[in-house]
């Protein structure tokens, strides 16, 4: 009798322990997903701020925000083109980062939909980005297919100049 009573007190004290060890492992993976969450919005502000702090300390970087407000009042060289391009580029891998975070859980709905709304002020302010996002997003099909995209589909359907439609640009 006593040796059974003494392994109903093993046994509970061995479930009480199972139990302990699962709630500090799913603390710990609580923790370890709070700490990659703020990784990777930190992550992505830093592409942002890199874009801010280029342009408030590279003349000629600054020099192309009049040419991507009105793009069609200004002459666009072929440097400033490939420079354009690499902004937008940058502006991509930012979003598209933001989609795969998002589609692997450590990104929330309106994280994301914060991110596709940047991408439609972006559009709105700097029209001049439109025909090198488009130009990124035909060589990149898998781009059409996430949300955070949407809004370049938007402009494509309501046919904002590409860069065909663009003056050539001279150097």
């Amino acid at each position: 009798m006593k040796d059974r009573h003494l392994r109903e007190i093993v046994e509970i004290v061995g479930v009480i322990s199972i139990v302990a060890a699962l709630l500090l492992v799913a603390r710990e993976i609580h923790e370890s997903n709070r700490i990659a969450v703020t990784e990777i919005e930190m992550r992505l502000g830093q592409g942002f701020d890199e874009l801010h702090l280029r342009r408030a300390t590279t003349p000629d970087f600054a020099k192309l925000y009049p040419k991507m407000r009105a793009p069609g009042n200004h002459l666009v060289t072929a440097t400033e083109e490939s420079q354009i391009e690499g902004l937008a580029q940058h502006l991509v891998d930012i979003y598209y980062s933001a989609q795969v975070a998002y589609d692997n859980g450590l990104l929330g709905t309106q994280d994301l939909e914060a991110y596709r709304q940047d991408l439609v002020r972006t559009l709105e302010q700097l029209p001049g980005l439109a025909p090198a996002f488009a130009r990124i997003s035909d060589s990149t099909p898998e781009m059409r297919a996430m949300s955070v995209f949407q809004p370049l589909r938007d402009v494509e359907a309501r046919q904002i100049p590409t860069a065909n439609d663009s003056p050539e640009p001279q150097d």
